[in-house]
């Protein structure tokens, strides 16, 4: 009897400490071949060692399917194990795995306890076409890592049951506790001409919980590809920043490229650490909005700019892939759509709704090709804008537009096949419009300024629920915000900051912003930076 008593409470030990045992982090993508690259790394959470004797641990794209059985193993308590194909310095055991890469679908990786049932899984990359199973029956899979990254938890052992417990790691380390993650961005900058020189303003912010040191991130400045300006930056304290002003000489007024990067010395994840502008001493300020590159039989290619200023006149250049180019003369107002057309009189007897004054003959013309070629707008040596397109499945007589609200280039969607001199038929308010999108208006929740989250969406799918995941700095999950909708096209939603009745505290909160199909599938995603200033 007490021999009985004593076997069922080892049982019981033994079926507890399994609950305690996780994936931690997977490397499945090296660059180049994956052969004998491939790691998984274990983490025991418990404070009692584990036995994996029969264990499985199974991957599968479509299905999951037994990559290796384990024999009796043992894991320390609080301790990491780690898997791999090639020896590691701190490798506990090796052996063929053939983890899936993801890319066009997703791909998932768990280990598995036959006897109780207990399963720890990743799910990695989009989309979920074969509904491979999380644990609890969660199909959300976590982003797919680049080649050479790894997917490591936030925090070691730390298990949500949830994608959002997930992130590539630029600096995989396997066998070992997870990089603290550093991550900074830089924002408002801006270019002034200053008599000689010109001056350059920046703010790098620190979005991390740990500070940045002194010397861990550099700054250059490049004009026309010479090194103007090369500088380490100063430490930045945690969710702190930092404002650069920067100088150098332009004597004899040099027009061109101005390029501002922040440069990564150590392990720091960089958001937007390029910057560039043209500088000029009076260069037009225009984006392309419209191309027609396959005209109807009898017609001829144009090609659309929307000015962002006024032009009262302007020497525009035009180039295709092998710089074959066009000169065009134009003018306008603020918000004009202008068309620079190879032939001007044809173009305004096929578009009896365009606005003949907004229409400007070319000089010459690029022919641009109806399989791929690319558009780049120079004034003198400034460049303006560029766009390559590669095989768009384009109809002739329809053209290759902007939408603006997503920054998207689609065929055009009007029954002319085109809208030159007006807004592009994507940017209309139509529902039938084919963009799937969302668009942050305000970021920025302050009591004092009357200011609240602000998101709007629109979609050819309807909408049954927008989604926000809410993180704190470190990258922890702190709630989820659903809004239902009556399965709409287009639709917005506001927040003030407050989640089951409490305001959170100022700071900086990551969030991912996603719209839901009514079957629950995801339509788009955007990922943001929310901050609060009470």
């Amino acid at each position: 009897m007490k021999k009985s008593s004593s076997l069922i409470c080892l049982l019981v030990f033994w079926l507890l400490g399994y609950g305690d045992l996780v994936i931690n982090e997977v490397f499945y993508d090296a660059v180049g071949s994956d052969d004998n690259q491939e790691w998984i790394e274990l983490y025991n959470n418990s404070n009692n060692d584990i036995n994996l004797d029969g264990w499985n641990l199974q991957a599968g794209g479509t299905s999951y399917s037994d990559i290796y059985i384990f024999p009796s193993i043992m894991i320390r308590a609080n301790s990491f194990f780690l898997i791999s194909e090639t020896s590691y310095p701190l490798s506990n055991l090796i052996i063929t795995l053939g983890f899936e890469n993801g890319g066009t679908a997703t791909d998932g990786i768990r280990i598995l306890n036959p006897v109780t049932g207990y399963t720890d899984t990743i799910l990695y990359d989009f989309p979920n076409s074969n509904n491979l199973e999380g644990d609890g029956g969660d199909q959300e899979p976590c982003s797919g890592s680049n080649p050479g990254f790894s997917i490591a938890r936030f925090s070691d052992g730390e298990d949500t049951d949830s994608a959002d417990d997930w992130i590539p790691c630029s600096t995989p380390t396997p066998g070992a506790s997870n990089d603290i993650v550093k991550i900074v961005t830089m924002k408002d900058c801006q270019a002034a001409i200053s008599g000689k020189t010109i001056e350059v303003f920046t703010l790098i912010l620190n979005l991390s919980t740990y500070t940045v040191d002194k010397s861990e991130l550099s700054i250059k400045i490049l004009f026309n590809n010479e090194l103007k300006y090369f500088e380490e930056i100063d430490a930045i304290a945690q969710q702190d920043s930092l404002s650069l002003s920067m100088t150098f000489n332009n004597e004899f007024h040099e027009e061109g490229v101005l390029s501002v990067e922040l440069i990564n010395n150590t392990n720091i994840d960089i958001v937007d650490n390029l910057w560039e502008s043209a500088i000029s001493y009076q260069v037009p300020r225009l984006t392309l909005s419209e191309i027609m590159f396959s005209p109807h039989a009898g017609q001829y290619e144009w090609v659309e700019v929307k000015l962002l200023s006024n032009v009262d006149q302007a020497e525009i250049t035009i180039l295709d892939a092998l710089e074959h180019q066009a000169n065009a003369s134009i003018s306008g107002l603020e918000g004009n759509y202008l068309v620079i057309a190879e032939n001007r009189d044809n173009l305004i007897l096929n578009y009896s709704e365009c606005d003949s004054t907004k229409v400007f003959q070319a000089d010459n013309w690029p022919p641009l090709n109806n399989t791929g070629d690319s558009v780049v707008l120079k004034y003198y040596k400034s460049l303006l804008d560029s766009l390559v397109y590669e095989n768009e499945a384009v109809p002739r007589g329809y053209s290759w537009e902007l939408n603006e609200s997503t920054n998207d280039w689609n065929r055009s969607n009007s029954p002319n096949g085109a809208t030159p001199t007006s807004i592009n038929s994507q940017y209309q308010d139509n529902p039938a419009s084919d963009i799937s999108g969302l668009k942050i208006i305000n970021s920025l929740i302050s009591i004092k300024l009357n200011k609240q989250f602000h998101v709007k969406f629109k979609s050819t799918k309807l909408v049954s629920s927008l989604n926000i995941k809410i993180f704190d700095i470190r990258g922890k999950s702190l709630h989820t915000i659903t809004s239902k909708y009556a399965n709409q096209y287009q639709g917005e939603y506001s927040w003030d900051g407050c989640l089951q009745g409490k305001y959170l505290t100022s700071g900086l909160y990551p969030i991912i912003v996603r719209i839901n199909a009514a079957n629950g599938r995801l339509i788009a995603e955007k990922k943001a930076v929310i901050t609060i200033n009470r």
